[in-house]
């Protein structure tokens, strides 16, 4: 193990650098091309280029955002930031060339900013809105009156927006998203099944699609479930009858058999039958072991009508305002976001004195143009969900570099003026083509688009521009690697002992009630202690690209995941075969297993070994047996 530990650390640069090999979006590149070209059209037209610039700036932000998911999703992450960023706009505005009392309202946005952005991808999206145009308010004069620029803006989001709704086909009885989202839960069980009797990454996707399919359904979901359609009704009702075959999968996958013939191929016809919302499908019922049977043709016979029942296994979504209160109280409780924020703040306050207290560092040499590319490289770099920071300090530098030089060369050759109109559509179509592929494309794609709408309004040529761009990335990426990466408190070390801790305790509760509990309690508990375990996931591989100690001790913990996966396979097929008839575990043994999780919880929150216990005069026969083993091999692996 300890060799693999060596290669997945070293490997930190090259994972950085990956690039995803996704189809491009063409669609959506065409839809943003024609966007920023007719927005530079009028804007020349009506010889109102800095409007033209900010209405550009309200379309960046909604062309960054990302386009996949529910439709209501994807409306909330291009309406809200535009609101926040209208805000951040005037804010800025007020601060505009203040010294000192610009510094300290930039400042402050960026603590609110970082705090908002730990509720969830859209305030992400909207705190990262909030503090960019704040910003461009700050570092562009002022534009008309205080309400011009955020409306130049907020029409520009808006202009993306409506084309989006175009292509989004909103009218109903339209399968959408949502029909795919539930339709791959089928599909991915259909895939494991093929896989047996080794199902390897399959099981992972699988609990990843219902990961996806019920953030489709309930999340940003505004209306209270009396008010859902019927449609939606009907989706999570398909969603509900995959909860039964995913258990009876996961026994199946412990008894280490092949499955049995024509078993996938009957999953999948309902994963086509949801997918096109054909409730009326013919589908031949699966005659099959009446284990494995059972589950199948309890989604089969709830294909025609699958209403919405209580207790719903799924766990429907609070209220709006008690799902608003909690994340208020997320951001101003959670240490994370406090310890992010603080540190948005700090280098937003240096990068924000650099350009706009030039008596007090006089003596620095900045060869800015348009001073606001150095916080706004600050703000961008230090997003929260964009992965590694010093990763991202190192790759905006390098694409910022990559784009620089034909950019200039672009500008020089092509002159102001009506030729601007194709560039601009050609740039603004790069951006979605290239922004899932990495960071550093990411970069590559708002470089010169960047450049090209600032190159309108600015009196400098092209040359010094570019130059300006460049330095004040470089300046902005050493801003964040010191102050918010090597001089920031515990900035090279992971914070995953707390996440784990957490796993080990809904683990804990899981199997305190796994044979006890009622069958839509303990699938709501799996599901999400699933999700925990997700989120763990999601913050290893980022880890995984900080340099060395970071990553090192990312690899250390890989095997404790891949534990926990395994026990809560373990402690789902004991449930399930206790369901079918087996006999009952005896209740010491459960209780024993689960005391042993919560010592090993507390242990990894203290940093010590977790303390001997009689763990290891428990019986490995019967139907826990499997779940006791795993135990014990997972408290060997323990890091601490």
């Amino acid at each position: 193990m300890a060799g693999a530990t060596r290669v997945d650390a070293g490997n930190w640069l090259s994972r950085a650098l990956t690039i995803s090999k996704g189809p491009p979006p063409w669609s959506e590149a065409i839809r943003t091309a024609v966007a920023f070209g007719a927005v530079v059209a009028v804007a020349l037209a009506l010889d109102e280029l800095r409007a033209g610039l900010l209405a550009a700036a309200g379309m960046l932000l909604a062309v960054m955002r990302p386009s996949t998911g529910p439709y209501r999703s994807r409306a909330l992450g291009l309406l809200v930031p535009q609101l926040t960023g209208a805000v951040g706009l005037i804010i800025g505005q007020l601060g505009h060339g203040h010294g000192w009392w610009t510094v300290t309202m930039t400042t402050l946005v960026a603590l609110v900013a970082g705090l908002v952005s730990s509720i969830g991808n859209v305030m992400s999206g909207a705190g990262l809105s909030l503090l960019f145009l704040n910003v461009i308010g700050s570092g562009l004069p002022q534009v008309g009156a205080w309400w011009l620029p955020p409306l130049c803006q907020f029409a520009g989001g808006t202009f993306i927006f409506l084309l989006s709704l175009l292509s989004w086909r909103l009218w109903r009885g339209r399968p959408g998203p949502e029909h795919q989202a539930v339709a791959a839960v089928y599909a991915r069980a259909a895939d494991l099944i093929d896989a047996l009797p080794d199902p390897g990454d399959a099981r992972l996707a699988l609990s990843t699609a219902m990961d996806t399919a019920q953030d489709a359904l309930t999340r940003h979901r505004l209306r209270t479930v009396e008010n859902w359609s019927d449609e939606t009704r009907w989706l999570v009702g398909m969603l509900n009858a995959a909860m039964p075959l995913m258990e009876t999968l996961t026994d199946l996958i412990w008894s280490r058999r092949p499955a049995p013939p024509g078993l996938a191929a009957a999953v999948r016809q309902i994963a086509n039958a949801v997918r096109t919302g054909n409730r009326d499908a013919k589908i031949a019922p699966y005659r099959g072991e009446a284990e494995l049977a059972r589950p199948v043709e309890h989604a089969r016979r709830r294909l025609p009508q699958a209403p919405l029942e209580e207790p719903e296994w799924l766990g429907l979504p609070k209220p709006l305002p008690t799902r608003a209160y909690r994340a208020a109280q997320l951001a101003l409780t959670s240490a994370a976001a406090w310890r992010y924020g603080l540190r948005l703040a700090l280098c937003m306050a240096i990068a924000s004195a650099f350009v706009d207290l030039e008596g007090v560092f006089h003596h620095f040499w900045l060869p800015t143009v348009h001073s606001l590319w150095l916080p706004l490289t600050v703000a961008v770099i230090l997003k929260p969900d964009f992965g590694s920071v010093f990763v991202r300090a190192l790759l905006r530098a390098l694409g910022t570099i990559a784009a620089a030089v034909p950019t200039l060369l672009v500008l020089v050759v092509v002159p102001r003026g009506w030729a601007a109109v194709p560039l601009a559509a050609f740039f603004g179509g790069l951006i979605p083509v290239l922004k899932a592929k990495s960071y550093a494309m990411r970069t590559v794609a708002l470089t010169p688009l960047m450049l090209f709408l600032f190159d309108l309004v600015s009196p400098e040529p092209s040359d010094e521009l570019v130059l300006a761009r460049l330095s004040d990335t470089l300046l902005g990426c050493l801003i964040v690697l010191v102050f918010g990466y090597a001089l920031w408190p515990g900035s090279r070390r992971i914070r995953l002992g707390g996440r784990f801790a957490v796993g080990f305790q809904a683990l804990a509760d899981y199997l305190d009630e796994a044979f006890t509990g009622s069958r839509e309690s303990r699938t709501r508990d799996r599901r999400a202690l699933h999700r925990t375990l997700d989120a763990v996931r999601v913050e290893l591989r980022r880890a995984q690209a900080e340099p060395p100690p970071a990553s090192r001790l990312s690899a250390a913990w890989w095997p404790v995941l891949g534990g926990l996966d395994r026990l809560v396979d373990a402690v789902t097929a004991a449930s399930v075969r206790v369901r079918g008839g087996a006999p009952a575990p005896p209740a010491h043994t459960a209780r024993a297993l689960a005391a042993d999780l919560r010592e090993m919880a507390a242990a990894i929150d203290e940093g010590r070994r977790p303390q001997t216990r009689d763990l290891f005069e428990l019986p490995t026969e019967g139907v826990l047996g499997e779940a006791v083993v795993q135990t014990r091999r997972l408290r060997r692996t323990l890091p601490v």
